[in-house]
């Protein structure tokens, strides 16, 4: 039945209310083994990857001075990259583990859901790959004793090295990923799709952050923290840092294609401000 709708409503001191954000946090388990022994939290972010995660925890142990923790974000597994038995061997405190592989920014959220209710001042992100030399921990976390509340390991700053980048990546990070994030965030930064990188405390639990929206499904949430951090006025720098790819073959999660094209569609989001 048609009803009269006024096309100009009279005013009212009483808005209509705003409904709260979806908080949308995936299934998980999280698996504690021992309690927190430092300030800050090494989050090493896995998917079927134990032989390269198995490196990489091996180059951990060797990082000096130790003023972190470590924490696995495993994605539905299924080749024991989360088995207990596994991690404790390199002291690792503990896993949040999705009950299905829902992609990286699922994992992240799982993991941002846990460490909400954690003492750490910080937390250092970091692939399960073993592409990025962990041996430059020590410096993210001095630029989060700096009061940083973002820090971003770029290969490409003074004194970064990168090693057998596959020629198309280098140009669509340096000449497309890298100056779009930049215009849209408004700060220069050089290594923008590079998921070595930290968060300070106080700017992941600062509450005009929305990290759990149902959009981020991919690579999504990677570049709204970001972008959200130097937006929202937190200090922001780059660290130098080392990244290799394996000699002899390139094999990556993001595939050519669609993969690309799913790293490059949340720049977009950023630009016309759709995750605001």
């Amino acid at each position: 039945m048609f009803q009269y709708r006024p096309m100009f409503a009279p005013a009212t001191s009483h808005p209509e209310p705003v409904s709260a954000p979806v908080r949308d946090v995936p299934a998980y388990r999280p698996m504690e083994f021992q309690r927190a022994a430092h300030d800050y939290v090494l989050y090493i972010f896995v998917y079927n990857e134990r032989v390269l995660v198995e490196k990489l925890l091996e180059r951990v142990a060797r990082v000096t001075p130790r003023r972190f923790d470590i924490m696995f974000g495993d994605d539905g597994s299924t080749d024991g990259s989360s088995d207990r038995r596994f991690l404790e061997r390199f002291g690792v405190r503990g896993v949040t583990r999705l009950e299905r592989n829902g992609g990286l920014s699922a994992n992240i959220k799982a993991a941002l859901d846990w460490l909400e209710h954690q003492p750490y001042k910080g937390v250092i992100l970091i692939n399960g790959n073993n592409r990025d030399n962990p041996a430059t921990i020590p410096n993210f976390i001095e630029k989060l004793d700096q009061g940083y509340g973002y820090v971003q390991g770029s290969r490409f700053r003074r004194g970064g090295r990168h090693v057998n980048t596959p020629w198309i990546r280098y140009a669509a990070i340096r000449f497309v990923h890298a100056p779009l994030f930049s215009l849209s965030s408004g700060k220069w930064m050089t290594d923008t799709t590079n998921g070595y990188r930290a968060f300070s405390h106080a700017f992941l639990t600062d509450p005009r952050v929305s990290a759990f929206q149902p959009t981020f499904r991919k690579y999504e949430i990677e570049q709204y923290l970001a972008c959200k951090a130097i937006r929202l006025g937190y200090r922001a720098t780059e660290v130098p840092v080392e990244r290799s790819y394996p000699v002899g073959g390139y094999t990556s999660h993001i595939k050519p294609g669609l993969g690309w094209v799913s790293m490059l569609s949340p720049l977009f989001g950023l630009l016309f401000r759709r995750y605001d």
